[in-house]
């Protein structure tokens, strides 16, 4: 190869950062859950990133591509039911049949067992920062009160999606945000950055969970906490 061609190649790697792997691992109640993996760079925070209903692990790219950039690692999963994440055992079930079921609380399963996958690469609790959209809020908000981790992100969170809460995150390195036209996700987030050692309230211009990343205001709001947390 030519000293032309070597150069361009170092230079294409360069704005081009590695596109994340695709992988697998199980809950403890059996199901198989997809993600998309992306390690740090160094002792670099990890992040968990968790979708809403009927969504799935590729709604949060522009997110993800924006924390690399900050040396920043990604796991983003498909919930139970969603995308990929359709096996449990031998039996195929979507979340369609949640609701009748009851099954959208024990998503918060996913989580936990998202946290394990990474503490199985050496990654501590401490490293990792949980993001969730949506219902996806609320299953990090109930996580994270269970874990010891470095801080967590709800997007539009409600005071109760299908069966699944908002955990008590007193005190605990935190945001919440929404848009003034998701009328429940702005008073739910609000309300919660109104509580005694509440969380930092970010308000975007439109959209519902994943979507607030779309706007570049806000974006940016959000990765200058990150990067001070």
């Amino acid at each position: 190869m030519n000293l032309l061609a070597s150069l361009f190649l170092a230079s294409a790697f360069a704005l081009s950062p590695a596109q994340p792997w695709g992988m697998n691992f199980k809950t403890k109640d059996g199901w198989e859950i997809a993600a998309l993996y992306h390690s740090s760079l160094k002792s670099k925070p990890m992040v968990i990133l968790v979708h809403g209903v009927a969504a799935g692990k590729g709604e949060w790219q522009k997110l993800c591509a924006a924390l690399w950039k900050m040396g920043y690692g990604t796991l983003a999963i498909d919930l139970r039911g969603h995308g990929e994440s359709v096996m449990k055992g031998k039996t195929k079930s979507t979340f369609q049949d949640f609701d009748r079921t009851g099954e959208w609380p024990r998503a918060e399963e996913d989580i936990h067992a998202a946290i394990r996958f990474l503490e199985g690469r050496g990654v501590a609790p401490s490293r990792i920062g949980l993001v969730g959209g949506s219902i996806g809020a609320n299953l990090v908000s109930q996580a994270a009160a269970k874990e010891k981790i470095r801080w967590v992100i709800l997007l539009s969170p409600g005071e109760n999606y299908r069966g699944v809460g908002i955990a008590d995150l007193s005190g605990r390195k935190a945001v919440v945000a929404a848009s003034p036209g998701d009328a429940y996700a702005h008073q739910t987030s609000v309300s919660l950055a109104m509580q005694p050692n509440g969380p930092v309230f970010l308000e975007a211009k439109q959209g519902h969970g994943a979507q607030l990343i779309d706007d570049p205001e806000f974006l940016a709001k959000l990765l200058d906490w990150i990067k001070k947390n």
